[in-house]
């Protein structure tokens, strides 16, 4: 997509959205939801429902003015939004109003939103649509994030959340937080008029939790068109910048006028006025601002600032763009640099020393390269790592499981690489050692070993009934145990600090403690078949460690890992038959 594509797809959008049938079915909803019987007990949502139509829940405008209601209350203080929240960012802000309405309703809301659930797991799921103005606007916002929480949307359509004339509902913390989920965001649609005071009504508030800030698509609306943005800086910058009178709601303040006038609302004489423009960009960008009402056809100092600014801020986003469209690239990329050290794993075991070793001894030119595939593996893990960590806990999790395989494959791979360049370099306590061990290691193995605990708590339930439960190793594992990696990706750092223990010299007691317990853990690792038979290999580091271990005297004589290496365990269990 062009830069100028990019940006005139915002008239295009607005277009288009103003002339969908779920912006007029909202619209009509809230217009059924005013013409209530006002006789009746009141209520906070009016919910339709009709035959092969989508459901629309219509949240109503309370009575009253919403000025000295700006106040912002922190997450902390709140329950039932905690999902939203991520290391990045812990606590967020909402408008104090607005919380206060919706958790006045709870018990209401909580059925209504299990009535919905419920629905999405029908072999049809009916489309959803969330709407309300004013302050109703701002719940049904609330509302809708709280609906997401208990979706499974990959398995029914994602609700719409479509509002007229609703104030900002929370800080930038809840945008960054919104947009970690990263299907949520196109779930909203806010249609805000240039002549509505409300949707501003908060702008120059900056309390002490922090500024407003929009989330969403935006469909900005003036008598001269209309556009769509994303852009929350943008949008902020129009609320402030654009003049109007405060609304009402109760004097019927009409979006559905608005709608009317815009579907048959031509820009052929707003393009005609810009025909001069020589960049195509500036002039998608003035087309826009005109179709807003944020400029007019006089450009001033202003008007030019405006729009270098705004040329600035979408070369930036088409940037981006670009660099979200090469992650599968980049991942692909990521596969070869793994198999290519498949190779050479293989290429070390035919040269007698295993790929730990080879690669630590740097006597190859194979080694350069190999080098040169561990840092961009590195790096791109350690990004990807750090995304995911900063994922909402729901999103994270589902993303730590998908990357479960991949992630382990590539610890098991790649850690012992950078363990051996560590070590050559005279480092030591590579594992206790504060900051030693790079942090996107200890998060994958972390994930690793949770799920490895769910599965085992699957695996005993399952069991519960069977008289002889599976104990050991399975088949499988002991079958290929040839081409495994070690289960620990630090077993050579392991290896390392106990050949350091045997250079020191005379062993104190606790320096022998030290070296029994390591060969108790290399005892148990193979018991489980969870190291690779490649660390027998004659010119390997860990039978560097067991000649001079056993060659000075330390290991005793009813160690099981010692009639273990005398009596051929090395080969059977490189052929799965040790037990």
């Amino acid at each position: 997509m062009t830069i100028q594509n990019q940006f005139s797809s915002g008239l295009e959008s607005g277009n288009f959205v103003v002339n969908s049938d779920p912006v007029h079915q909202a619209w009509c909803a809230i217009e059924q939801q005013r013409q209530v019987d006002p006789n009746a007990e009141p209520s906070l949502y009016n919910e339709i429902i009709q035959p092969e139509n989508p459901i629309v829940i219509a949240f109503g405008t309370p009575p009253g003015s919403l000025q000295g209601q700006e106040g912002l209350v922190s997450s902390k203080d709140f329950a039932h939004f905690e999902f939203l929240c991520n290391k990045s960012n812990p606590v967020f802000s909402i408008n104090e109003a607005a919380i206060k309405l919706f958790q006045s309703h709870y018990n209401d809301l909580l059925l209504l939103k299990n009535k919905l659930v419920e629905n999405s797991k029908s072999k049809t799921p009916p489309l959803i649509i969330i709407t309300g103005q004013f302050l109703g606007g701002s719940v049904a916002t609330l509302f809708t994030l709280w609906l997401l929480q208990g979706l499974n949307l990959s398995k029914t359509k994602r609700p719409l959340c479509i509002t007229f004339g609703s104030p900002l509902v929370g800080d930038e913390h809840l945008r960054k937080c919104v947009l970690e989920f990263s299907t949520w965001k196109s779930c909203f649609l806010h249609i805000v008029s240039d002549q509505d005071h409300t949707p501003k009504i908060f702008m120059s508030q900056n309390t002490t939790t922090g500024a407003y800030k929009p989330f969403g698509t935006f469909l900005l609306c003036s008598a001269s068109g209309c556009a769509c943005s994303e852009d929350p800086d943008f949008i902020s910058e129009q609320f402030v910048t654009t003049n109007s009178q405060t609304q009402d709601p109760n004097l019927g303040f009409s979006y559905g006028q608005i709608l009317e006038d815009l579907k048959w609302k031509a820009l052929c004489n707003i393009f005609k006025s810009i025909e001069g423009q020589s960049h195509p960009l500036q002039a998608s960008i003035i087309t826009q601002l005109l179709a807003i009402g944020v400029v007019s056809l006089q450009q001033s100092q202003d008007t030019d600032n405006l729009v270098r600014k705004m040329k600035k801020h979408e070369t930036k986003l088409l940037i981006q763009k670009k660099k979200n469209s090469d992650s599968d690239n980049k991942l692909n990329e990521m596969k070869i640099h793994m198999a290519f050290l498949e190779w050479y794993k293989k290429d070390a075991k035919r040269q007698n020393i295993g790929y730990y070793d080879l690669y630590r001894n740097m006597g190859n030119q194979s080694d350069n390269m190999v080098t040169g595939f561990k840092k961009k593996l590195m790096n791109y893990w350690e990004d990807s790592v750090t995304e995911v960590e900063n994922k909402p806990q729901l999103e994270g999790a589902h993303f730590r499981v998908r990357w479960l395989y991949a992630g382990t494959n590539y610890r098991g791979m790649v850690e012992p690489l950078h363990i051996a360049d560590y070590y050559k370099d005279g480092g030591k306590n590579y594992q206790t050692a504060a900051g030693k061990r790079p942090k996107h290691f200890t998060l994958l193995e972390e994930w690793y070993q949770e799920n490895q605990e769910k599965e085992k708590k699957k695996k005993q339930e399952t069991q519960k009934q069977e008289e002889k439960p599976e104990s050991g190793p399975s088949k499988s594992k002991r079958e290929n145990v040839g081409s495994s990696l070690n289960d620990d990706s630090c077993f050579w750092a392991r290896v390392e600090e106990a050949l350091i223990l045997l250079k020191n010299g005379g062993l104190t007691t606790d320096d022998k403690r030290k070296l029994k317990e390591f060969e108790d853990y290399v005892w148990n690792a193979l018991k489980n078949y969870a190291v690779s038979p490649e660390i027998f290999l004659k010119k390997s580091s860990f039978m560097k460690w067991w000649n001079e271990y056993e060659y000075k005297g330390i290991v005793e004589s009813s160690s099981l890992l010692l009639d273990f290496m005398k009596n051929g365990g090395p080969r059977e269990y490189e052929a799965g038959k040790f037990t």
